[in-house]
C-alpha cells in the first residue's frame, strides 16, 4: 500500500511540475492502483460514509483476488419413508356371494357336509325312496300358494359353475358353487294373468322347497340375495307380462353327471306338494 501512495504522490507532483499541456502515460496496472487509491480516498473522508464499514487492516488485500462463498448449511435430503403404501382393495360392481341353505346354514366349500347340499356321500334326512309325484311339471305353484293373479310355473332346470344375476340394490353378483360341486338352477316363470300391475310376495310366506334327485337324495333350496330367487321373490309384475325366478340348489359332481330324475317338493300352511320336473 505504501508503494501505491508513493505512485500516486510521483504522479501528482509530475502533474503540478510539467503544467497540464503534457501528458503523463501511464500503464494499465498504474492507472487500476491511482484509481483504486483514490476510491479509498474519497470513501474514507466522505461523511456519508458509516466509518464502521472502513478499517485500514483490510486496505492491504488485493481487490482483485477471487474469494470463494463456502455454506455450511447441509443440505436437506427427504428420506425414502419405509411406511408400507396402503393398497385399496378393488372394488367392482360384481362380487361373489356365499350360499346360505334354505335353514340360514352358511354353505361354502370347506364345509361339504352341511344341511341343505347334496352329497353323494351324506345321506337324506328322509326316506324319500319311491317317493310318488302328485303332479307333472305344468303344475301351477301359484294356486298351491293362494296366488290367485299370477301362476308359477317351471320352466327348465341347468347344471352350472356358477349363477350371474343381481342382488335386491342391483347389484350385478355371481353365485359360485364350492370345489366338488355344481349348482342346480331351476327356472320359473311369474306370469301375470291379468291386464293390471300385480305385486307378488313370497319373501314373507313360509314356504320350503326341496330337491329330490334320483328318489335317493334330497337338499334344501340354497338362500340367497339374488333379485330373482323365488324362495324370497318380491316385486311388480307389469299386466300380461311375466318374470323369470330361480331356485338354487348344491348337488356333488357325481349327482351332475349322473341326473335320472328330478322331483320339486314344496312345503308351505302345513301342506306340500311334489311336482315332477322330469
Amino acid at each position: 500500500m505504501r508503494r501505491i501512495k508513493l505512485l500516486c504522490s510521483i504522479v501528482i507532483l509530475s502533474l503540478f511540475a510539467v503544467g497540464c499541456t503534457k501528458t503523463i502515460e501511464l500503464t494499465d496496472e498504474e492507472s487500476k492502483l491511482v484509481a483504486e487509491y483514490a476510491a479509498e480516498l474519497l470513501l474514507k473522508y466522505d461523511r456519508n460514509n458509516d466509518s464502521k464499514y472502513y478499517n485500514d487492516e483490510y486496505s492491504d488485500r488485493d481487490p482483485y483476488a477471487t474469494t470463494e462463498f463456502l455454506t455450511t448449511e447441509t443440505p436437506v435430503t427427504e428420506e425414502p419413508t419405509t411406511e408400507a403404501p396402503v393398497v385399496e382393495e378393488p372394488t367392482t360392481e360384481a362380487s361373489t356371494q356365499t350360499a346360505v341353505d334354505g335353514e340360514g346354514t352358511e354353505s361354502s366349500g370347506g364345509d361339504l357336509e352341511q344341511e341343505g347340499v347334496v352329497n353323494s356321500n351324506v345321506n337324506s334326512t328322509e326316506d324319500v325312496s319311491g317317493i310318488v309325484a302328485d303332479a307333472d311339471k305344468n303344475y301351477d305353484l301359484a294356486t298351491f300358494l293362494e296366488e290367485n293373479n299370477v301362476s308359477i310355473k317351471y320352466d327348465y332346470y341347468m347344471v352350472l359353475d356358477e349363477y350371474p344375476s343381481y342382488d335386491r340394490d342391483g347389484v350385478f353378483i355371481t353365485i359360485e358353487a364350492p370345489q366338488g360341486y355344481k349348482l342346480l338352477v331351476l327356472k320359473f316363470k311369474i306370469e301375470n294373468k291379468t291386464n293390471e300391475d300385480q305385486y307378488i310376495d313370497l319373501y314373507s310366506k313360509d314356504i320350503e322347497y326341496k330337491i329330490i334327485v334320483d328318489d335317493s337324495k334330497s337338499a334344501k333350496s340354497m338362500l340367497t340375495i339374488l333379485m330373482d330367487d323365488l324362495y324370497t321373490y318380491e316385486g311388480t309384475i307389469a299386466g300380461s307380462m311375466y318374470n323369470e325366478a330361480v331356485l338354487l340348489f348344491q348337488i356333488s359332481d357325481d349327482i351332475a353327471l349322473n341326473i335320472k330324475d328330478l322331483k320339486l317338493k314344496t312345503i308351505y300352511n302345513g301342506n306340500d306338494v311334489i311336482i315332477s320336473l322330469q
